[in-house]
């Protein structure tokens, strides 16, 4: 068999139709766009194009029965005598039922019918029978999730060189506070507070004085802290950023660290780390902390440092971002993770777990790896 032509329907969940063009490779994808799904069917051609699939987009008028059958037998006509493949996932069962009849004009042997199930990551093939089903492979990168769903990457600091060079240099030290989240979490909030202090209103004032003189544990972070000139500490209260990155480090910047060094060292197969993605209206941003893409599917990741129950509104707020955005950029398939260093009351638990949000928090952070590979193998 030839490349065939693969036609689908345009619809809000584009993965279902990019991942079997992906599979199929055809020779051109001819895409039917109703008057609603406009927008997703330019994010689609603008997707395959990138992956040297040619691509047409054909208007169709779904107003009612008598026109989704005129629209059939018109697009069956223009098909007739070629390859082709229906990829029945999107659009309405009218729609599909209707499509599937008429193109049958083509003969059975020149018509291949097929489902993609995301929901158990294979491709089923209705016809011709016996085909069965194949499982989707691992195709798709970040950027191609996100632009189905109408986003695009802006500043990704993981993918910058001077980034990752600075952030590997103190790779250990990294380590070693997620590794130890849970014995260190009250003095994270501590090291927090005067990082927030120090940084405050655009400002760097990097001379910060702690509450206390630190106990043991305390004093050996701020000793390794010292040895990669992150700080320095006069021995008592005493703390001096060595610079405005310094001090955004422990404000939380290390957590982000963290889930970069695990990222890559699971070998996801795409991921970015403290991100911006813009919606194709160039105007609206969001920040996230961490995606991360294996196997079709998207993961956001949201970090935090400082204790959740300090501000009921904020807590509400940081995880109905979260749900929101991975929804709206990760599609069908995403998944949603908040990473804390201190452990969460059991309000904002409640919360996590009503929203679907996995929690990886306090002692728990040094699975994030094992959490990481479950999700990959998922």
């Amino acid at each position: 068999m030839n490349a065939p032509i693969l036609l689908c329907i345009a619809t809000g969940q584009n993965l279902a139709n990019l991942i079997p063009a992906l599979q199929v490779r055809p020779a051109e994808a001819w895409i039917l766009a109703t008057p609603a799904m406009r927008a997703q069917a330019q994010a689609l051609k603008k997707i395959l194009k990138r992956h040297d699939i040619a691509s047409r987009i054909e208007a169709f008028d779904d107003s009612n029965l008598a026109t989704l059958e005129a629209e059939a037998l018109r697009i069956a006509e223009q098909l007739d005598g070629k390859e082709v493949v229906f990829n029945t996932t999107g659009g309405t069962k009218q729609m599909a039922l209707i499509l599937s009849d008429t193109l049958q004009v083509l003969g059975a042997e020149a018509v291949g019918l097929l489902y993609a199930d995301t929901s158990h990551q294979r491709i089923d093939w209705l016809r011709p029978r016996g085909r069965g089903c194949e499982a989707m492979q691992d195709l798709v990168s970040l950027e191609d999730i996100l632009g189905a769903q109408g986003f695009r990457l802006g500043e990704v600091k993981s993918r910058d060189e001077a980034w990752i060079k600075t952030v590997e240099t103190r790779g250990l030290l990294t380590k070693d506070l997620g590794d130890k989240a849970d014995r260190l979490g009250g003095f994270f909030g501590a090291l927090n507070m005067l990082a927030q202090r120090a940084t405050h209103n655009g400002q760097f004032t990097p001379r910060q004085d702690l509450d206390y003189a630190p106990a043991r544990p305390f004093a050996e972070l701020l000793k390794k802290s010292s040895s990669h000139d992150l700080l320095t500490w006069d021995g008592d209260t005493g703390i001096e950023f060595a610079d405005l990155e310094s001090a955004r480090y422990f404000g939380g910047g290390w957590l982000e660290e963290y889930v970069f060094h695990k990222l890559r060292g699971c070998h996801v197969r795409d991921y970015a780390v403290s991100a911006t993605i813009i919606a194709d209206d160039g105007t609206t941003t969001n920040e996230i902390d961490a995606l991360a893409v294996h196997r079709n599917r998207l993961l956001a990741i949201e970090c935090k440092t400082l204790r959740f129950g300090r501000d009921g509104a904020k807590d509400a707020d940081i995880m109905y971002k979260l749900d929101s955005l991975a929804r709206r950029a990760g599609g069908i398939m995403h998944q949603r993770m908040l990473l804390s260093a201190r452990p969460l009351d059991e309000h904002n638990a409640a919360r996590a777990a009503e929203l679907d949000i996995a929690v990886v928090a306090g002692k728990d952070v040094r699975s994030f790896p094992d959490r990481i590979r479950r999700w990959m193998a998922a």
